[in-house]
């Protein structure tokens, strides 16, 4: 065996499919997203939120947890900030602690505890971006980003855990008894 080879098996620790696999899904994500950029050149800074939303949202496992915590926590944060910047602005130390209590008690409140970080920097975000441009419209595109960029990673991980998980597991399952006889 090569020098590539066994870099490439430490690397992929012994897993190359899922790691390919998470390699095309995070590609897939990005192009879209940055196909939709393209597409809508006026909105393409907000699409920026679509694509950290996409990739933070896939997973190499499938799991939908990730992104729909991120979508919890983005809407949380993000609406307590456009609340916050209706109450003051510019925001000060007094209105943006305010909205750190405010997305702390909806989250438990919610039960969504686990999601309370990601609200609480969904909130800095929108604050600090309202309060340099004196709009509130960032804080509904950042909004709209996220849920749509975590729509579309969970999209992805859905149809790969559909349709091309059980040909990964086949082909992994074919290439064990290959690996097995070369031993």
């Amino acid at each position: 065996m090569g020098v590539a080879m066994r870099s490439f098996d430490l690397v992929t620790r012994g897993n190359s499919l899922a790691f390919c696999e998470y390699v095309v899904k995070c590609l897939v994500g990005v192009s879209i997203g940055y196909l939709l950029m393209k597409t809508f050149p006026r909105e393409s800074g907000q699409y920026y939120w679509l694509l950290i939303s996409v990739v933070l949202s896939i997973t190499h496992d499938n799991n939908s947890k990730v992104a729909l915590d991120r979508m919890r926590g983005n809407v949380i944060g993000s609406l307590v900030g456009f609340a916050v910047f209706l109450l003051h602005r510019p925001p000060n130390l007094l209105t943006i602690c305010i909205g750190v209590a405010i997305c702390v008690t909806v989250c438990f409140a919610l039960d969504l505890i686990s999601v309370c970080r990601t609200a609480l920097v969904g909130f800095i975000i929108v604050i600090m971006y309202e309060g340099e441009h004196g709009s509130w419209t960032g804080a509904i595109y950042r909004m709209l980003g996220v849920v749509l960029g975590c729509t579309l990673g969970l999209a992805i991980n859905y149809t790969f855990s559909k349709l091309t998980s059980p040909m990964f597991q086949r082909l992994a399952a074919a290439a064990a008894p290959e690996d097995a006889a070369s031993e």
